[in-house]
């Protein structure tokens, strides 16, 4: 091969790869790349796959079901240069088909008793169409009844018969006369058809599920449930689409009881792994004129398919159907040694199931599974362990498996039925590996791949897992229920959420943190359950709140488009009533990005940004700071940043009778004015001043021009600035409130002796300042110490005992059932701070004026 070749393969290699990202499905191509899944396959042979790199992938994913044989078989091959070589004509409807004809005698021989009448068609869903049409056509009824959690296929009518509401939103499915059940109850099956005689034509059914999650029906319930359809002389349809031709060990999975259908349905491994081809087979006497007449297809039952078709019969029949005995045997095989790992991680595998070569290994959705708050706890209660194992498992052992559709807890196990033992065993033998870094939260051997970093030699002891606190605890009936959302500040509290982090630098985490936010989706939204705890109030008050996490720094919130960042909050707050919280509050830059939650509409629970409580604690921590330094607060310059912000304005607002001078610092306006917001919070602050009986300077010269702000401009009561530096450096008092991601102010631009009040998170005050600025005071005005016996042990950048303000409002919100004191948007309620300052009295909350954090954690 020359190089100009070489260099053309590339070429077009890159032209695929771009063509498929950018024109074919980019959504998906995103999700796949986000856990470098997004492999390019060049060859594949039997049970291996190979890259443009030529590395080798053990294929246990098996097109889910579709590769009989694996990858290009020989028989199929051959079957399918025959065509080639006869000239047989492949597409030539309407006529005699002959090949169709053979085909269709050859399935006869190997279906179940009486089901001799065969209609092809091109793929599963395909199949499941013409049951329905059969059915209903036959019986003269419209009602179809399937089960809940099933896989029928996705065009309408089969997506109608899918038992997964999130698969049918938006499709208009399911449509009129479709209903669902649960799977394996048989008595729920006599119950619907009882309720309603003469209503349903059929009951569709998978006897196992597969996209489900691999779930097995109780034994003994095919023949139950064919019972109950002959007494309410309703059709009985299998949908053996993924568990026909020798997937479970036997040439059908109805064969396993001896159920005869009155309809079969056929695809995936009819094909031979190569070319789309379906069948559904019935009883003749199901097939009138007018359907044969009336149902008609352009490909189904072509040359090509149909002789592809009798080679695939012919290799599962072949020596006494070898292959499907190896099937049955290396499942079972497979089935003990994932039992035995399952009984080696039983806190990471909840179940293993399945017949044959069609097994799913189900892992856990238990947030406490590590034993401590742990980044794969989060993960695995969003249900998406399976994809941190199926991308491990490729990339580091070059094994391809998936998980399933619905179940997507479950990872599928479906190799070709021509895997070998030792292929079997090489699978065992990864998913030890894998799981046993699951098992003690190892983020390093799970994720280090993905950063490019060394692959760990092997998963640490089960004994080197220390528990402490499990961060999930369960709700109390007399529990009052309450969410807050949150996100990592930068990547330095990133790390502190979970001390496995701690191995990867600062541009490692930032990149985990980019591939977790590119793999949410619609199906799969970003948020996540951190953890919960209890708050203990006054008067045996208690309250549970869930900690739901957001995928994002704060810098990161702040540059998402506005559709997405409300579709990504509007998904953490519908996660959280999900889970029972009848407030929610917004923490962080979700409040901002939101619009101080006006931007999420209408919510089902109230939202509250903690904006009020923050302000209320702020307030109380600098005029205690200021008494107790004896300082003239009415004389004293107080500057605010962010001054037009909800907490900025409030705090202006309840301060402006006060003090001597008020600096306020925003944006700048169009044609260097001051902006809207800035002039609007400087009015309703002089208003303030001149309605209450302040005896500060500004309060007095308010009252002397009547509140005339541009008099009070003039006489530098009131200045407008929109650099921070410029603002601060003569004010002994500051009040930092803005929505910047960074700091905004060095510990060399203050003023001797000032008192600074950093509200903001992350600071706008930089955290060096006590030790350069002794003579400064800092301390957070969003920061409070929850109540004593209380139990809220998780990590989210805090020392123990302490909550942000913001999450301390949600909490006061549910101890006290007082949910119009909630703070949504920019202008906050002047009683409403006094009132939450009084609940923190009540139920214990000790403010920011007796916690000083920031002090103490320089």
């Amino acid at each position: 091969m020359t190089d100009t070749t070489i260099d053309l393969s590339m070429l077009e290699s890159r032209s695929g790869r771009s063509g498929f990202a950018e024109n074919v499905n980019p959504e998906l191509y995103r999700l796949l790349s986000s856990l470098n899944l997004d492999r390019e396959y060049v060859r594949g042979d039997g049970t291996v796959l190979f890259d443009a790199t030529g590395r080798r992938y053990l294929d246990f994913a098996g097109a889910y079901g579709a590769l009989p044989f694996g990858h290009g078989p020989t028989p199929i091959w051959q079957a399918i240069n025959d065509v080639r070589c006869s000239g047989e004509a492949i597409f030539v409807q309407p006529s005699v088909l002959t090949a169709a004809g053979e085909l269709a005698d050859r399935l006869g021989s190997i279906a179940p008793d009486g089901l001799t009448r065969t209609t092809f068609v091109n793929s599963g869903a395909e199949a499941t169409e013409i049951a329905l049409k059969l059915a209903r056509a036959h019986t003269g009824r419209s009602g179809v009844l399937t089960t809940g959690n099933s896989f029928h296929g996705k065009t309408l009518g089969a997506l109608s018969a899918t038992g997964n509401v999130k698969y049918q939103s938006g499709f208009g499915a399911p449509v009129a006369g479709f209903d669902h059940i649960a799977f394996g109850d048989a008595d729920a099956l006599d119950a619907a058809l009882t309720s309603a005689p003469d209503h349903y034509a059929v009951f569709l059914v998978e006897p196992i599920q597969g996209e489900g999650g691999v779930v097995c029906p109780p034994d003994g319930y095919l023949r139950r449930v064919r019972d109950v359809c002959d007494r309410h002389g309703v059709l009985l349809a299998f949908d053996e689409v993924q568990t026909g031709l020798g997937r479970t060990g036997r040439m059908f999975a109805a064969d396993h009881e001896g159920v005869v259908p009155d309809i079969l349905t056929l695809a995936k491994a009819l094909g031979g792994g190569i070319v789309p081809v379906g069948a559904v087979l019935c009883r003749p006497e199901l097939v009138d004129e007018s359907f044969a007449l009336r149902h008609t297809s352009t490909f189904a039952g072509n040359a090509l398919a149909a002789r592809v078709g009798i080679a695939v019969i012919d290799e599962l029949t072949r020596d006494d159907c070898a292959v499907v005995t190896n099937a049955a045997v290396l499942g079972r095989q497979l089935t003990k040694g994932l039992g035995a790992l399952a009984e080696k991680y039983p806190s990471v595998v909840t179940d293993v199931r399945g017949r044959g070569l069609l097994l799913g290994i189900e892992l856990t959705a238990d947030v406490n599974f590590v034993g401590r708050q742990s980044l794969l706890g989060s993960i695995a209660q969003q249900h998406n362990m399976t994809a941190v194992i199926c991308s491990y498992l490729l990339n580091v052992e070059g094994i391809r498996v998936a998980p399933t559709l619905f179940g997507t807890r479950v990872i599928r196990i479906e190799p070709p039925l021509t895997v070998s033992a030792a292929q079997c065993a090489r699978v065992v033998a990864a998913l030890d590996r894998a799981l046993g870094y699951a098992a003690v939260g190892d983020l390093d051997g799970l994720f280090g791949h993905l950063l490019g970093r060394p692959t760990v030699a092997t998963p640490p002891s089960l004994t080197a897992l220390c528990p402490g606190r499990v961060p999930d605890i369960a709700v109390r009936r007399t529990d009052r229920r309450f969410a807050f959302i949150a996100h990592p500040l930068d990547l330095g509290f990133f790390a502190a959420f979970d001390p496995a982090l701690d191995v990867f630098d600062h541009s490692e985490r930032q990149d985990l943190l980019r591939r977790f936010a590119a793999s949410t989706s619609e199906l799969d939204p970003a948020s996540f359950v951190i953890g919960s705890g209890r708050v203990v109030g006054g008067g045996d008050a208690t309250a549970h709140g869930d900690l739901i996490g957001l995928p994002y720094t704060s810098e990161q919130l702040l540059h998402l488009p506005t559709e997405q960042a409300l579709r990504v909050v509007g998904g953490a707050v519908e996660l959280a009533i999900s889970r029972g919280a009848t407030v929610i509050g917004l923490g962080g830059y979700s409040s901002v990005i939101t619009g101080n939650g006006l931007g999420l509409g209408a919510t089902s629970r109230p939202i509250t940004t903690g904006n009020t409580f923050t302000a209320a604690a702020s307030l109380r921590a600098v005029r205690r700071v200021c008494r107790e330094r004896g300082i003239d607060v009415g004389r004293a310059r107080v500057t605010i940043l962010g001054a037009a912000g909800a907490i900025g304005r409030t705090i202006g607002k309840q301060l402006a009778g006060e003090v001597g001078s008020i600096a306020l610092v925003g944006r700048r306006g169009e044609s260097s004015v001051i902006a809207p917001k800035l002039w609007a919070a400087a009015q309703e602050m002089v208003a303030s001043a001149t309605s209450g009986s302040g005896s500060g300077d500004l309060a007095g010269a308010a009252l002397e021009v009547n509140g005339d702000l541009d008099d009070l401009i003039r006489s530098r009561h009131i200045e407008f600035f929109t650099d921070p530096v410029a603002a601060v450096h003569d004010s002994l008092i500051v009040i930092a409130a803005t929505s910047a991601p960074h700091a905004l102010i060095d510990p060399t631009d203050l003023m001797e002796g000032a008192i600074v009040c950093d509200v903001a998170q992350p600071p706008n005050i930089g955290r060096d300042v006590r030790g350069e600025r002794p003579d400064v005071t800092v301390f957070d005005g969003g920061i409070v110490r929850v109540p004593s016996g209380s139990d809220f042990g998780l990590t989210y950048g805090l020392a123990p005992g302490l909550t942000y303000a913001c999450m301390a409002e949600t909490m006061l919100i549910a101890l006290s059932g007082e949910f119009d004191l909630r703070s949504i948007g920019t202008s906050l309620d002047g009683d409403s701070v006094e009132r939450l300052g009084e609940l923190a009295d009540v139920h214990g909350f000790a403010l920011a004026e007796a916690t000083r954090w920031r002090e103490g954690s320089q």
